[in-house]
């Protein structure tokens, strides 16, 4: 089970530009990768674009502009962006202190780049990165050749302000939806102090889950870890698992990779499947897994 706090993991430097803590690495899941990615002060970072992969960042650390296309966003702790891949986009620092954020990768498929590891990728890209800080410029010899792609980045400065769905032991808000993403969706799920889920199993989808307030524990097959601010979570494809909250409410960032096409073409349409089969097997007591 990985379960481990977001600062703690190897650390891969950028050729002096940022230094990346992997926390689940690609080599351990379908199509997800989740890192801490620190930049350093005073920074202007690289243009660059990903022809294999999207993002999501979630701001920890710092102050700074995240720009997405002709888009620029103004950034600081809590702050969410969504990067479509084929986007050329920059991390700019700006306040007084690094910039850091949880780097979500959702691989468009399972070459995954072709590199095997999170590792053999920053190693394969450093001194790219570099040549495109240095320029402030995408193309350069080596980068990524950039493809066209119309889909627009998001800038979400409240997390909290999404759409609410009641699952009856917990509730949902909808951050990113998975018709504005390719692979990814992204959710605030809360539970209220004392609360346990239904066991759970998604035929479509990993997760990862980011703790943002409380403690509890969660469930992964025959595997309990506690849980508290910080900790990052990761929910292989299949894999039954439940949550339960302990004396504070428990929330956390639901960052979700659909490994295969989805069903339903929004959240609300999936939430209107699974919920009251899941609903039901909450309030009877039913240890079965479910959707």
């Amino acid at each position: 089970m990985i379960c481990r706090h977001y600062q703690n993991g190897q650390q891969l430097d950028v050729a002096g530009l940022n230094v990346v803590t992997v926390l689940v690495d690609r080599s351990e899941t379908q199509l997800t990768e989740v890192g801490w990615n620190c930049w350093r002060k005073g920074l202007e970072g690289p243009p660059h674009s990903h022809e294999a992969k999207e993002q999501i960042f979630h701001v920890t650390d710092g102050e700074g502009i995240i720009v997405v296309g002709p888009a620029r966003y103004a950034v600081k702790p809590g702050s969410l962006i969504y990067v479509p891949p084929m986007v050329v986009h920059q991390t700019i620092v700006t306040g007084d202190a690094p910039l850091g954020y949880i780097l979500f990768n959702a691989f468009l498929d399972d070459s995954k780049e072709g590199h095997a590891s999170f590792a053999e990728h920053i190693a394969n890209v450093k001194q790219v990165r570099r040549q495109q800080a240095e320029s402030q410029q995408s193309a350069v010899a080596g980068a990524e050749v950039r493809a066209v792609f119309d889909r627009p980045g998001k800038w979400v400065a409240d997390i909290h302000a999404g759409r609410l769905f009641d699952f009856g032991s917990n509730t949902t808000r909808l951050i990113l939806e998975r018709n504005e993403a390719v692979r990814a969706e992204v959710t605030l799920v809360s539970w209220p102090k004392g609360s346990k889920g239904a066991v759970v199993s998604h035929p479509e989808k990993e997760q990862t889950f980011f703790v943002l307030a409380g403690h509890g524990t969660v469930t992964i097959g025959d595997e309990t870890r506690p849980v508290t601010v910080g900790d990052v979570v990761f929910v292989p494809w299949k894999a039954p698992h439940t949550t339960e909250a302990g004396d504070e409410t428990l929330t956390y960032l639901c960052l979700n990779t659909h490994v295969i096409e989805t069903k339903e073409k929004t959240f609300e349409q999936m939430y209107n499947r699974v919920a009251p089969g899941r609903i039901a097997r909450w309030k009877s007591g039913d240890a079965t897994a479910g959707k």
